[in-house]
């Protein structure tokens, strides 16, 4: 439905804009027989997502998945095929629109696996283009707040077969869940740590274990990982888990017989990592680790990137 006619829009109508909705909505991911999945190009949130939107009053949680996924992707879906396979709500699953609103959000995710008629026809007043993607690809994709948390729940339901409540109460969990290996085509901390103790990085962690500030990489998951500013990273060593994981895999590195960083990460990581202790050492009450891995590695020389962009925070 075009938000002009929608629910939303009419309570908005009454109430303005300065107020922020509590509003329940549905996702809902679609598979196909080759196992890709149907995603939809959100425009007021720059990314790619699954079908779903608000919950119209006079419609039950199926039947108004049912209509976004007609919709928004043109399949044709009976609601009693929708299979609920979790929830998702927290203090930072909020909508925030291009126009200023705010919504606090708390959706209800489904499975839809049987259907029998794709149309061309989308929703074309808020979504820009559809395509199946396989589940590989879907981790390089820019995918909105909500695309991700659904996609964590459509994972952890294929593991498991279960149901999972899903909160987001911190935008630091995006560290903790990629560090307890709940992200797909990557490593885990568990690895990194053994990886180094070993002398040599092998695999695929370094935006969430050392992470460094967004901006220096143009990846997805260099966006998605990046540190935003000064701020969140003194927010990340405040973190207890986070501060002491990344002060353990330091004083891995400190323990090596080597002060060739290269040698360790490989030409690209190299300046990553020089990047991070920078960025850490700027924000920190106690600087004495990151210094001493910046001198042990880099002759003491920080990141002047990462530099740069800290000062155009600050100013």
């Amino acid at each position: 439905m075009p938000y002009k006619d929608s629910y939303v829009a009419k309570i908005r109508e009454k109430i303005g804009h300065d107020f922020k909705l509590i509003m329940p909505t549905s996702d809902v991911v679609i598979e196909n027989d080759a196992g890709q999945l149907m995603m939809i190009y959100n425009r007021d949130f720059d990314g790619w997502a699954f079908p779903g939107g608000y919950v119209e009053p006079e419609l039950s949680w199926p039947e108004n998945a049912a209509r976004e996924v007609l919709e928004e992707s043109g399949i044709n879906a009976a609601a009693d095929d929708l299979i609920a396979i979790g929830m998702v709500s927290g203090p930072d699953y909020q909508g925030h629109y291009p126009n200023g609103d705010v919504t606090q959000l708390f959706s209800n995710i489904f499975l839809l696996q049987n259907w029998s008629f794709e149309s061309d026809m989308i929703d074309e007043s808020e979504i820009d283009g559809k395509k199946w993607v396989s589940p590989q690809d879907i981790e390089a994709m820019h995918l909105t707040f909500s695309g991700r948390a659904v996609y964590q729940i459509y994972r952890h339901y294929k593991i498991t077969q279960q149901a999972q409540i899903l909160t987001t109460s911190s935008q630091l969990q995006r560290f903790v869940d990629a560090q307890d290996g709940k992200v797909t085509a990557v490593s885990d901390y568990v690895s990194a740590v053994a990886e180094l103790s070993a002398g040599q990085k092998q695999t695929h962690w370094m935006w969430f274990v050392l992470p460094q500030l967004r901006g220096l990489g143009s990846s997805e998951r260099a966006r998605y990982y990046g540190i935003a500013d000064a701020t969140e990273a003194k927010f990340y060593l405040v973190d207890d888990l986070l501060r002491q994981r990344l002060e353990k895999v330091l004083n891995v590195l400190l323990s090596l017989e080597t002060t060739d960083p290269v040698a360790v990460f490989g030409q690209v990581d190299a300046k990553k990592l020089q990047a991070s202790l920078t960025l850490f050492a700027y924000v920190a009450h106690d600087k004495s680790l990151y210094q001493r891995a910046l001198e042990q590695y880099f002759d003491g020389k920080q990141h002047q990137e990462t530099l740069d962009l800290l000062a155009q925070t600050v100013s």
